[in-house]
């Protein structure tokens, strides 16, 4: 429920805080909450070992900054992660604001440090009586974030309130209106809005970016959804989904026509999801048993649509080496397997044989 409340009390709560953050400091947001509480305990969590050739994690240069070897050697070879539990924390007259959250004389970053807040005055301002945050720092930072950590987030912050998030940055196809975003809102059936400037009487924050157990049951929840969609597949295919950005970098894939070319000819179809509709990529995706294309928020796709025992087989460069697609895998019973691309003057090549050959292990 919405209720009055104007910009200039926004301002008024906004600029209250700035004075008690200079005058008293920073506080920790979540030790500053009124109430918290476990919705999932810790947990112990088997990973499978990754489909992967022999000598393949030789060529790794270096790890990207947001993983580590311990993590990446669990996720390559397999063995038990110790997952955090998932708590949820309440705060009375929270606002919503500049793409943080203020409270109790503490500030919760939720939109991203690279993106600017779109200005105050472009969005309206509503009181929300009982809200929850859908969104997260990652999430509204890279897409396949949103699409493994946000999407299951909007269900459970359903369960405490009105589920809001600040506005992400939005990802459109070429010569699309509508963002992927909000064409999986609508895929996907999520009770997920953006907003900028709100005033909570109650705000639940939950701490759900941990790759948990408990995020399982709600991306299946979502694939489900999809499938009743779509319905039954006319066939299996393979699909190579096309990464379509030529950045340079150490991520700059200098041989992917090669690769798309030689994957073509075996029968693979090919997904550009730059150019793609939300609605064209499922078409494309649907009854698909193994999917392959560069790790990252592109491939992140293939996760609502491969049936249980599919694969997804990543192609990652040798300095910005990570594997995070194998959390998905993980808690939807899809396989997953790695091929490491070779160090370039600048970017990275991949050997169309090992790309094959690793198509060979995966059971299917």
């Amino acid at each position: 429920m919405t209720f009055g409340f104007d910009r200039a009390q926004l301002l008024a709560k906004y600029g209250l805080f700035r004075i008690r953050r200079k005058l008293h400091g920073a506080r920790a947001f979540y030790g500053a909450a009124d109430q918290s509480w476990v919705i999932a305990p810790a947990e112990r969590q088997a990973t499978p070992p990754s489909r992967i050739l022999p000598g393949e994690t030789e060529k790794i240069v270096k790890l990207e900054d947001r993983t580590t070897k311990e993590i990446e050697n669990l996720r390559i070879a397999g063995g038990v992660f110790e997952r955090p539990p998932v708590t949820a924390y309440r705060y009375s007259n929270a606002i919503l604001f500049r793409g943080s959250v203020f409270a109790k004389g503490c500030e919760h970053k939720v939109l991203p440090y690279p993106f600017t807040p779109p200005p105050s005055r472009e969005h309206p301002v509503e009181t929300i009586d009982e809200g929850a945050l859908a969104g997260s720092y990652l999430g509204l930072q890279y897409f396949g974030h949103w699409l493994h950590d946000d999407a299951p987030l909007a269900l459970l912050a359903d369960q405490f309130g009105d589920p809001v998030s600040p506005g992400p940055p939005a990802v459109h196809a070429k010569g699309h209106k509508e963002s992927h975003i909000g064409g999986y809102v609508k895929l996907l059936d999520l009770p997920w809005r953006s907003a900028e400037n709100v005033n909570f009487r109650s705000l639940v924050v939950i701490n759900d970016e941990a790759p948990t157990p408990h995020k399982g049951p709600r991306l299946r929840l979502l694939r489900e959804r999809v499938a009743a969609k779509l319905g039954a597949p006319e066939k299996k295919k393979r699909v190579f989904i096309r990464r379509g950005i030529q950045s340079g970098g150490v991520r700059k894939f200098c041989n992917e026509p090669e690769i798309e070319n030689a994957l073509s000819a075996d029968g693979f179809e090919v997904l550009d999801p730059t150019m793609m509709s939300v609605d064209e990529i499922a078409g494309v995706l649907h009854g698909a048993e193994l999917v392959v294309g560069m790790e990252g928020s592109a491939l992140t796709h293939a996760m609502y649509f491969l049936p249980e025992g599919g694969g997804m087989l990543a192609i990652t460069p040798p300095e910005r080496f990570n594997s995070y697609c194998k959390v998905s895998c993980d808690l939807l019973g899809l396989q997953y397997g790695i091929v490491i691309g070779d160090r370039q003057a600048e970017g990275f090549c991949v050997n169309a044989s090992n790309v094959r050959r690793t198509c060979d292990l995966f059971d299917l």
